[in-house]
C-alpha cells in the first residue's frame, strides 16, 4: 500500500458553499467579458454621437471603468474575495452614468434610462445581499444626480425620474428571476440530488473542456481517480436503503471537503465516484487519492465502518484522451479491488 500523506483539515459545509459561490462568480464574470466589451463599445458610440453637445469629458471615466474591469479580471481568480474586485469594477459604471446624467440636464437627461444597464447583471454576478446593495447604490446615484444639481428641474421632470427608478427596480427583479430559473435548471441537470456531487452530465462537460484545452499547455498532465465504496451492497442489505443513502451522503461530503481548489468530484454510479484533478502529475494524484482513502476510512456513517478502493490514471503531458484515461482508471480500480480493497492503485503511464 502506498504511504499516506497527512490529512488536511476538513472543510465545513458553509465553506464549501462559499467556495461554490466564488467559482460561480468567476465563471459568470468570464462569460460576461465579451458581452461587457460590446456594451462599452455601444455606450462609446452613443457618447461620441453626443460629443458635439456634451464635449469629450466622458473618455476619462469610460477608460477608468474599462481599466477597472481589466484589473478585476486579472486578480479575481487568485483573490480570497473575488466579489470585492468585481463589485468595485462594477460600481464605476453607475458613476460614469451619473456623470453623463449631470452633464446632459440632470432630471431632464435622456441618459436616465441607461441606469438600467448595470442593473441587468446584478442577478448574474451577486448573491441576494449583493443584489440589494447594488440596487440601492444605483437608485441613490440616480436620485443624487437628478435632484442635487438642479432641484427646480427635478420638480419639472419628476415623472422621468420616477420612470427611471421603476425601470431599474423592474430590471433587477426580472433579470434576477431569469438567472434563478437558469441556475435551478443547471443545478438539476448537473447535480446528483442525493449526494450533492456533480453527475454524469457535468462530468461529460468537464472532460470535454479538458480535451479541448489539452494542447494549450504542453507540459501539463491531468488525472482521474475512480473510487468505489467497498462492500457497500452489504450496508443496503443489512440496514436498508435509507442507511445506504446516509452513508453515500456523508462519504460524498467528506471526499469533497478533502479535495483541493480546482478539483471536481462526480457521482457516476451507485457507489462509484470519480474525481478530476486538472494539472496534476502522477505523484500528486496518488497523494490526493491516499488522502481521500484515509478520510473515508476514519468515518463511521450510521455507525458503519466504510472503506474505499481507488484507481488512479494520469494523462501524458499536453494530451488528454478521455476514453484511454477512463479505461486505465477503471483497470486500476479493478486492481485495487483485487489486491484486497481499501487501497490505491495507480495505472501505468500512457504510452
Amino acid at each position: 500500500m502506498i504511504a499516506a500523506t497527512p490529512e488536511t483539515s476538513k472543510e465545513s459545509l458553509s465553506e464549501i458553499r462559499d467556495s461554490a459561490r466564488k467559482e460561480r462568480l468567476i465563471d459568470m464574470e468570464l462569460r460576461l467579458r465579451r458581452y461587457r466589451a460590446g456594451c462599452f463599445a455601444i455606450l462609446a458610440i452613443a457618447l461620441v454621437s453626443l460629443s458635439p453637445e456634451l464635449g469629450w469629458w466622458w473618455i476619462g471615466p469610460m477608460a477608468l471603468g474599462a481599466a477597472g474591469f481589466a484589473v478585476a479580471d486579472r486578480f479575481m481568480g487568485t483573490s480570497a474575495h473575488p466579489a470585492l474586485w468585481v463589485g468595485t469594477a462594477w460600481s464605476m459604471i453607475p458613476l460614469l452614468l451619473g456623470g453623463a446624467v449631470v452633464s446632459t440636464g440632470g432630471a431632464a437627461s435622456p441618459v436616465l434610462i441607461w441606469f438600467a444597464l448595470p442593473a441587468v447583471t446584478l442577478g448574474a454576478r451577486f448573491a441576494p445581499r449583493g443584489i440589494a446593495i447594488g440596487t440601492a447604490y444605483i437608485l441613490t446615484l440616480l436620485l443624487l444626480c437628478t435632484i442635487v444639481p438642479d432641484p427646480a428641474a427635478y420638480g419639472d421632470h419628476n415623472q422621468s425620474v420616477v420612470t427611471a427608478l421603476a425601470l431599474v427596480v423592474s430590471t433587477v427583479i426580472l433579470s434576477g428571476a431569469l438567472v434563478e430559473s437558469d441556475r435551478a435548471h443547471r443545478h438539476r441537470s448537473t447535480v446528483d440530488p442525493l449526494t450533492g456531487l456533480f453527475n454524469r452530465n457535468a462530468l461529460e462537460l468537464r472532460l470535454a473542456e479538458l480535451d479541448g484545452s489539452a494542447g494549450e499547455e504542453p507540459d501539463v498532465s491531468h488525472a482521474l481517480l475512480l473510487c468505489d465504496l467497498d462492500h457497500f451492497k452489504q450496508v443496503n442489505d443489512r440496514l436498508g436503503h435509507s442507511a445506504g443513502d446516509a452513508v453515500l451522503r456523508e462519504v460524498a461530503h467528506t471526499m469533497r471537503s478533502n479535495l483541493r481548489a480546482g478539483d471536481s468530484i462526480y457521482r457516476v454510479g451507485g457507489e462509484e465516484i470519480l474525481v478530476v484533478l486538472p494539472g496534476t502529475a502522477r505523484e500528486n494524484a496518488v497523494d490526493v487519492a491516499e488522502r481521500l482513502r484515509l478520510a473515508v476510512r476514519d468515518l463511521r456513517p450510521v455507525g458503519v465502518r466504510m472503506t474505499v478502493s481507488i484507481g488512479a490514471a494520469v494523462s501524458r503531458p499536453g494530451s488528454f484522451d478521455t476514453d484511454d484515461l477512463v479505461s486505465r482508471a477503471d483497470q486500476a480500480l479493478y486492481a485495487a479491488k483485487s489486491s484486497g480493497r481499501d487501497t490505491v492503485f495507480a495505472a501505468a503511464s500512457a504510452n
